[in-house]
């Protein structure tokens, strides 16, 4: 299995996609540690991963046969971010592969109705998060020469959409964050790169879908956001952890800087309706 002997660190990890990625690890062979704040953020109007979530996702990965450790932590906190590294280390030894997963959404309006404690927690999260789990783990990466930093944006890293201004800035700030520190990191063996999943039926989403298309119901908009894909077809969580697994893994390893998007190219123009040729 590719990750046997590996340890791994994901963020968000309660459920949804950072739970997901967790069972993808698990079942080839990586021991992991689950971090998530696993309460509710007060300027976000939707549910976070639980405490009964993350320890759920923690005992299924020990019944397939892996160590698992689940701390919860506030990202944004630079004690709390050392405290659960520290226990990962404590706990496994080492950490081979980290994934910044931890992310919130607060959309649906425009720019000049974001209130100041909105655009503080979009930022603590979705950037301030990362930066501070990578400073804490590449220490012990580039002491042995080797890691792997996977950092899960979102399609508004690759185009800004009216109604999404503090989240897409912050999600265009991961690839800046990313592509600077792909070079820094390159010295110890460390390759830096970016998923851009696309649109997932995920509880996050299903959340904000609504709040984005009031006047329809979830299950008609997400259909809608589908077929615009070059594929008109469903992303799944499975679709976006094959391509965290590839890019964690030493198939990968001369793959660094790049943004990898999972979207069915839903950010290009749309092709015609009709194929371009017969067969």
């Amino acid at each position: 299995m590719r990750f046997d002997e590996k340890v791994v660190l994901i963020t968000g990890a309660a459920h949804g996609m950072g739970a997901c990625y967790a069972r993808g690890f698990a079942k080839e062979g990586a021991d992991v540690a689950l971090v998530d704040i696993a309460q509710r953020i007060p300027a976000v109007d939707y549910q976070q991963g639980t405490l009964s979530e993350l320890e759920s996702v923690a005992d299924e990965l020990r019944k397939m046969g892996r160590n698992a450790l689940a701390v919860v932590a506030d990202v944004s906190k630079k004690d709390q971010v050392k405290a659960a590294v520290d226990r990962a280390i404590v706990t496994f030894g080492r950490i081979d592969i980290l994934v910044n997963n931890a992310a919130i959404g607060i959309m649906g309006k425009p720019l000049i109705d974001y209130t100041e404690e909105e655009i503080d927690a979009t930022f603590a999260v979705n950037l301030k998060g990362f930066i501070l789990c990578c400073q804490e783990v590449i220490p012990y990466m580039a002491r042995r020469k080797y890691g792997k930093i996977i950092n899960i944006a979102s399609g508004a890293a690759l185009y800004a959409e009216p109604m999404m201004s503090i989240y897409a800035t912050s999600k265009y700030g991961i690839r800046g964050l990313s592509e600077a520190l792909a070079a820094e990191v390159s010295h110890y063996n460390i390759n830096v790169n970016v998923v851009v999943p696309g649109f997932i039926s995920t509880p996050g989403l299903r959340d904000i879908l609504p709040k984005l298309f009031p006047e329809i119901d979830y299950e008609t908009a997400y259909q809608g956001i589908c077929n615009q894909n070059y594929f008109r077809r469903e992303i799944t969580e499975q679709d976006v952890t094959n391509a965290v697994l590839f890019l964690a893994s030493d198939e990968a390893r001369n793959i660094t800087s790049q943004i990898l998007a999972v979207t069915g190219a839903v950010e290009k123009k749309a092709p015609a309706k009709e194929p371009y040729f017969t067969v």
